[in-house]
């Protein structure tokens, strides 16, 4: 069996496309001065977005070029769509993300729930380029083809954390596996418009909440899981180094 090293514990830090709105100068070019890009600009900002569009169409593997020549020029251009609003909201959404956990830690839900609020209206300003986004690939690709994409985005985040919660909630029934899923995937549906795997990561803890909350009610004692599945792997763990210690020399010795 896999280990899941604490995905649902830990945040992961890596960033998911290399940052998107990295990139972006700091400072805009006065006006006067130079107002045209460096010359090579174009091209490093392409190259970027092409090594964002790879994992996408390598996942794919579709077999009809012209289809395949569709999809890429969508994602180009989504990527260059996704890293120009970062440039702009970047900051409001950062503080926002961080005033939404501050509210978490602090247990004032109701200041959570308002900053949520907050962070939807900010994602709702790229809505409209998201659906866009959406009905383009649809005249092109399959809706199952599509998630793929999605996953890919987001790196695989739906499949490994859905496996996670039915190694942690043992005796989960077909009900309470449907409504896992369909959340992760909504969490999923939000994250393709991250321009980091931390923030990636912050949309799926968004619909972990909502989860974990229904597992509550559900009958689970979720704190008491998570600390018996860290139990149980320190436990593999240790085993696993007992076992691959030589205990017996005799063999050697005859």
């Amino acid at each position: 069996m896999k280990r899941i090293h604490l995905l649902l514990l830990l945040p992961i830090t890596l960033l998911a496309w290399g940052g998107i709105a990295a990139a972006q100068p700091s400072n805009p070019v006065a006006p006067g001065i130079a107002n045209a890009p460096a010359p090579d600009s174009d091209a490093r900002d392409q190259a970027t977005y092409e090594k964002h569009t790879r994992p996408v169409m390598n996942a794919l593997k579709l077999e009809d070029a012209d289809k395949a020549a569709k999809v890429h020029d969508i994602m180009v251009a989504q990527f260059a769509a996704l890293r120009s609003w970062h440039a702009t909201n970047d900051a409001r959404i950062k503080d926002l993300w961080n005033q939404f956990n501050k509210a978490r830690a602090a247990q004032n839900q109701t200041n959570a729930d308002q900053i949520m609020s907050q962070i939807d209206s900010a994602y709702a300003t790229f809505k409209p380029q998201h659906e866009a986004f959406i009905a383009k690939l649809a005249d092109v690709i399959t809706p199952e083809q599509i998630e793929t994409i999605e996953d890919a985005i987001t790196i695989n985040k739906v499949e490994i954390t859905y496996r996670a919660y039915g190694e942690i909630f043992s005796g989960l029934t077909d009900k309470q596996k449907a409504f896992i899923l369909e959340n992760l995937k909504a969490a999923r549906k939000e994250a393709v418009d991250a321009g980091s795997m931390p923030e990636i990561s912050a949309f799926f803890k968004k619909y972990k909440i909502k989860i974990e909350a229904y597992l509550t009610a559900q009958g689970y004692d979720v704190k008491q899981a998570y600390r018996d599945f860290v139990a149980k792997q320190k436990a593999e763990a240790a085993a696993k180094k007992t076992s691959a210690t030589p205990g017996d020399n005799n063999s050697a010795e005859k």
